[in-house]
């Protein structure tokens, strides 16, 4: 009965909201609101119709009326998010219902693994927990670390440490594993106080330092510039017969990248290669970054080749820091040689990509070549943008090619996005004409 009438009400036409309201109200006023089994049926419904958005929607719309929804409608929900490849929805399940103080049974972790294992994150995520508590940690476990682990990486310092603690009341989480996270949400938001505070916490409780603390802390330290630092962190780290690891490697490499610190940064990676390690994409973007900002880009056109050999597939970010790389160094053949290297490997360059190219091939001169990219974008269906025209525009009078300028000027107004220049290269264009024509004039 519920599914037939969720299925009349078209969602399209109105909010699942307005479905609700009507659907608690007939409970209020029938003097049944106290039998809550109908409302968490239609949890159930949702699930089963294969709506894991509504349902969540529906577990939140009951919550804040004070009726938490059931294990088993949470489970519902969870199993109807996993099947269907809606991942974020399954996490905003598990976190909601962890929130409200409903606990995980055996089929809770089993779905979470499950969608864990769906987005390629498990081995990941059980390899961390091995790392801080020195062996294989439970299904349970793990499946409440990579909750906390994406809410850390959102930065949602406070929801966190709440629901760590609570997680430490309920012996859900081991202390060290639950310590451990509290120092990387204090390394996240860069308070290196509080971090170094809770690791002290940790030794004094009696929980056993790990790597991945220590990785938290380099991290940090990298970041804001403190690669001395950082280096001290390792040498204790090592002292204390911890093992680094690739992320503990990859974050010392792109501080010392982003110091300028280039023999040291390609002495770490020669030292990770060497210990079997591969930087996951992201740290190795950030390497590229580095270097190529230190005016390095061979070196880090070498890097990548060194991390492709080994496995690594390179992504639309990967090209774009090369390709900012090559802007600095005002190479504008290896601008475009990255440009096709990275369609050759079927990906397909957004407005960044295109934006960081024209903006270098502008940077060095190669005006033609960096016009020839805007036919490109419209045969990839990427509409330019008023930035793009105005750095063509603004060149071209710089060179003093005022025809051109015009042109392109005249081309920006023709499109369908009516675009509209910047006052100042607008204003950069209107002196350029009045020049040229006082130039022309016969009293000139």
């Amino acid at each position: 009965l519920l599914e037939a009438a969720i299925a009349k009400h078209s969602p399209s036409s109105s909010p699942a909201s307005s479905f609700l309201d009507a659907f608690f109200a007939a409970y209020e006023d029938s003097g049944t609101a106290a039998t809550t089994r109908g409302l968490h049926l239609l949890v159930h419904a949702y699930a089963r119709l294969r709506l894991p958005g509504e349902a969540l929607e529906t577990c939140r719309y009951l919550a804040q009326r004070g009726i938490v929804p059931s294990l088993s409608a949470f489970n519902a929900a969870l199993q109807s998010a996993q099947r269907i490849g809606a991942f974020s929805v399954a996490w905003e399940v598990f976190e909601l219902m962890t929130q409200k103080r409903v606990y995980a049974n055996q089929s809770t972790v089993e779905l979470v693994i499950g969608v864990l294992s769906r987005e390629g994150k498990l081995a990941r995520i059980a390899a961390l927990m091995e790392r801080i508590h020195g062996t294989k940690c439970a299904p349970n476990i793990v499946a409440h670390v990579a909750l906390t682990l994406k809410m850390i990486e959102e930065e949602r310092v406070e929801e966190v440490i709440l629901l760590l603690k609570r997680m430490l009341q309920r012996n859900i989480l081991l202390d060290d594993i639950a310590y451990s996270l509290i120092v990387d949400v204090y390394c996240r938001i860069g308070d290196l106080k509080a971090a170094f505070d809770q690791r002290d916490d940790m030794v004094r409780r009696g929980c056993r330092l790990n790597s991945f603390v220590y990785t938290c802390l380099i991290r940090v330290h990298c970041c804001q510039q403190s690669v001395d630092k950082a280096v001290q962190l390792l040498q204790e780290m090592l002292s204390m017969g911890l093992k680094p690891y690739d992320a503990t490697y990859s974050h010392l490499i792109a501080g010392c990248f982003r110091q300028g610190m280039v023999e040291e940064g390609l002495a770490y990676f020669d030292t990770m290669l060497h210990e079997g390690f591969v930087p996951d994409i992201s740290n190795c973007n950030d390497m590229l970054g580095g270097l190529s900002n230190a005016g390095e880009v061979c070196k880090a056109n070498d890097l990548l080749t060194a991390v492709m050999d080994r496995g690594l597939v390179p992504d639309k970010d990967t090209y774009q820091r090369l390709i900012d790389g090559y802007c600095i160094a005002g190479d504008a053949q290896g601008i475009v040689r990255i440009y096709h290297e990275m369609e050759h490997r079927g990906l397909n360059p957004g407005i960044e990509v295109f934006t960081t190219l024209i903006r270098g091939l502008c940077q060095c001169g190669n005006l033609k070549e960096a016009e020839k990219f805007l036919s490109v974008m419209k045969k990839k269906a990427v509409a330019p943008t008023s930035d793009l025209y105005d750095l063509l525009i603004s060149s071209y009078c710089e060179k003093g090619n005022t025809k051109r300028a015009v042109w392109l000027y005249d081309r920006m107004m023709a499109e369908t996005e009516k675009l509209v220049p910047s006052a100042d290269t607008f204003m950069m264009l209107v002196r350029r004409v009045i020049k040229v024509k006082n130039s022309c004039s016969p009293n000139g």
